[in-house]
């Protein structure tokens, strides 16, 4: 089972699978952050608005790129 899960995750498929999951689960951290903000009162202008979601989807690939690179060093 342990060589078919290698196999797997080394494949291009695979490879899209954990960056697909690795985005997907810091997309929803960095919304619920900016969500955290509108809860407070801050950041309904329509202007900040826009501005937060694009940071939000910046962010999310900027930091999926950098925990992708780490992969290798923390395993």
């Amino acid at each position: 089972n342990y060589d078919l899960i290698f196999k797997f995750f080394n494949s291009i498929f695979g490879k899209f699978f954990i960056i697909s999951f690795i985005w997907s689960y810091l997309f929803q951290i960095l919304s619920e952050i900016r969500h955290w903000f509108w809860d407070l009162g801050y950041g309904f202008d329509l202007k900040t608005s826009k501005i937060t979601g694009i940071l939000v989807i910046i962010g999310s690939i900027f930091f999926t790129i950098i925990l992708y690179l780490l992969r290798g060093i923390l395993v």
